[in-house]
């Protein structure tokens, strides 16, 4: 991941199973997070309004190492417009349960204040930077 400044290799599984879509692994500490990933591209009506991104229960795994990446993408400018990393361990109490699945329903507006504002990322770099300090917070100390 170029926004971990190569400090997190970033690997894909051959098949889409459980709920991991992405496998980061810290070059440092020689541990690794899994991510699922859910994006959603921006209309212009969400630029201040509110996104959904649901994860299916039949997927759903929650462990410490293990994080939803909810990313809203402009394609006009080809960035990431906004994202929101959210431990899977968290993710059933911040989430609504609808049928077989559970749904974020966060605001991508950088001034609003939801129940996804702790998790609402600016950035990549800043996705980055709450995964690496993940990493070394939680660590086995040697």
């Amino acid at each position: 991941m170029l926004a971990s400044s190569g400090r997190l290799s970033p690997f894909a599984p051959l098949a889409d199973d459980g709920g991991v879509d992405l496998l980061l692994h810290d070059k440092v500490s020689g541990r690794s997070v899994t991510i699922q990933v859910k994006g959603r591209v921006a209309k212009a009506q969400e630029t201040l309004g509110y996104v959904q991104f649901d994860v299916r229960t039949s997927t759903f795994r929650d462990g410490p190492d293990m994080f939803l990446l909810a990313v809203l993408l402009d394609m006009q400018q080809g960035s990431v417009q906004r994202a929101w990393l959210i431990p899977m361990a968290e993710l059933p109490a911040v989430s609504m349960r609808k049928a077989e699945k559970l749904a974020i329903t966060p605001s991508p507006n950088s001034a609003s204040k939801d129940r996804y504002t702790p998790y609402r990322c600016q950035d990549m770099r800043e996705v980055a930077e709450r995964l690496i300090d993940h990493l070394d917070r939680t660590g086995v100390e040697s």
